[in-house]
């Protein structure tokens, strides 16, 4: 795993943004617990998440509802048994760190 750091994007909580990392795109959440990072695409039909709302500790697909764990990227949806990848990530100063 390789450690990258990207500007932090302006969040509020419950807002979702996408980031260019390491030539892929990740979705990076903000909860009131903090930030996370998974894949920007969703398992159940490969369409991006940009736009994904984000719930207490979940996101949701803007496409189909399918549902996903911001703590590890499982699914909480019937629409899809795959998870999100999920990447550890740490604010660090006005930078995202991400590992990649």
């Amino acid at each position: 795993m390789t450690k990258v750091t990207v500007p932090l994007p302006p969040l509020e909580a419950g807002r979702s943004a996408i980031v260019e990392v390491e030539g892929q795109r990740v979705l990076i959440c903000r909860t009131a617990e903090g930030l996370h990072a998974v894949n920007e695409h969703c398992p159940h039909q490969q369409l991006s998440m940009e736009g994904a709302r984000v719930r207490h500790n979940s996101v949701m697909c803007p496409h189909h509802g399918a549902r996903f764990s911001l703590e590890d990227g499982r699914s909480l949806s019937p629409l899809t048994t795959k998870g999100l990848t999920f990447f550890a990530c740490a604010v660090r100063g006005d930078r995202l760190e991400i590992e990649i």
